[in-house]
């Protein structure tokens, strides 16, 4: 089996995951060449397996790990793919997805992780004008062109809806999670909206000499519900993107901040009296760019901050949160 297809879920929307199985039965490769897996991530209310009556090697397996991580480790464990491909339970692919799949694969076997370049939004409701600048917090992407390379850390990483992963660095993710307990804290678990789980398997795939990129080619929908729109889900996912970004740089060994902080009193008084007037005046004009941001875009800035500190309070203290301490690496 050359490509199996794996859908991660917990407590899905019926409906959502129910138009996302409908794309992936119009799918123009036959469904008699591709696996179906569904990982049942610790749902309230199993997922029904006659869901995949229609595909002749879909199945329903049952994780009680809670954790996007979890559930996708199970599902390399379970797939038999050569290259595997993670859809989310709220994506529609276009026709062709698993076709331009393997063709990108047959044509680049060197790239180790790929995705769509466009994921198009259908929201449940329009989002309200001041929320509209902050909507690509929400997977979306509208790149005109192709591009892949082996930097992980360029502007083209591909995201978890449509990613596909080679099975060598699939393992390679999956190895890594069993050792180092930071990767849990990389994704989704429960109501944590930490969002960087993606990103790992390119940064795996660059380390183990692969590539990355981003396809025109791949095209899929993303169904947004009224309530992703909202402020106040909206400063939880830019805190959680910011705490999960932050442990993955670590990891990582880069040496990056996700906002550049504001300095203190004591430090804006340091550098006077040390008459520093360099630096002082880029501290001050720091803090004119954001006394000069309207107050939603103050309050956005506020959440990047609180979520990069909670991680480095994490890395600090040499532990992260959960039953037990456990130790960083």
């Amino acid at each position: 089996m050359q490509i199996s297809c794996v859908i991660c879920t917990h407590n899905p929307w019926k409906d959502f995951l129910q138009r996302t199985l409908e794309g992936l039965r119009l799918q123009t490769l036959p469904s008699d060449q591709w696996e179906l897996l569904v990982i049942d991530n610790a749902s309230d209310t199993p997922v029904e397996r006659g869901l995949l009556a229609w595909h002749p090697r879909g199945r329903v397996v049952r994780e009680d790990r809670l954790g996007l991580t979890h559930a996708r480790t199970r599902g390399i464990e379970e797939s038999s793919g050569e290259v595997i491909l993670f859809v989310d339970d709220d994506n529609i692919l276009r026709e062709d997805y698993l076709e331009q799949v393997l063709r990108i694969h047959a044509r680049l076997p060197v790239l180790g992780c790929f995705g769509a370049a466009v994921i198009e939004p259908e929201y449940e409701v329009q989002p309200a004008a001041e929320m509209r600048p902050f909507m690509s917090m929400l997977a979306l992407r509208s790149a005109t062109e192709s591009h892949w390379s082996n930097d992980p850390a360029d502007a083209f990483t591909p995201w978890g809806a449509g990613m596909v992963v080679t099975r060598r660095v699939a393992e390679a993710v999956a190895a890594s999670v069993r050792t180092n307990p930071l990767n849990e804290h990389l994704d989704r678990k429960g109501t944590a909206l930490n969002s960087c789980g993606d990103d790992e398997f390119s940064w795996v795939a660059c380390a183990v000499g692969d590539g990355r990129g981003v396809f025109t080619e791949l095209r899929l929908t993303h169904l947004i519900p009224k309530g992703r729109i909202q402020k106040e889900y909206l400063l939880r996912l830019a805190e959680g993107q910011a705490y999960s970004r932050t442990l993955l740089w670590h990891m990582h060994k880069q040496d990056r901040s996700v906002v550049r902080p504001l300095a203190s009193i004591s430090q804006l008084a340091r550098l006077a009296c040390a008459r520093d007037g360099r630096k002082l005046g880029t501290e001050v004009m720091q803090y004119i760019r954001f006394m000069s941001m309207d107050s939603t875009r103050r309050q956005f800035r506020r959440a990047t901050w609180q979520g990069m500190q909670r991680a480095r309070q994490v890395i600090s203290s040499g532990t992260v949160p959960g039953d037990e301490a456990r130790p960083v690496q």
